[in-house]
């Protein structure tokens, strides 16, 4: 079993968040956004902030299973 890493200890200096936008909120035409990028030297881990907030955005890290598997729980109406 591969050792389990801290994703909060990985540097994430420098990294661009991207802007990714898609949806509308409340069938307005407003687009939700977030801000995101892959962790360096980890391509399994995603690092995730509000896009609104820029460069100053506090951040959230997950793998690709942990996303994979709210956006599982979100499509079965498991969160709403």
């Amino acid at each position: 079993m591969a050792e389990k890493v801290n994703l909060y200890e990985v540097d994430a200096t420098g990294v661009n968040l991207r802007k990714l936008c898609g949806g509308g909120i409340n069938n307005l035409s407003m687009e939700s956004c977030v801000a995101a990028a892959i962790l360096p030297g980890n391509p399994d881990a995603v690092t995730i902030g509000d896009s609104k907030l820029g460069a100053d955005t506090p951040t959230l890290r997950f793998t690709r299973q942990e996303l994979n598997n709210f956006f599982a729980a979100y499509q079965a109406g498991e969160i709403s």
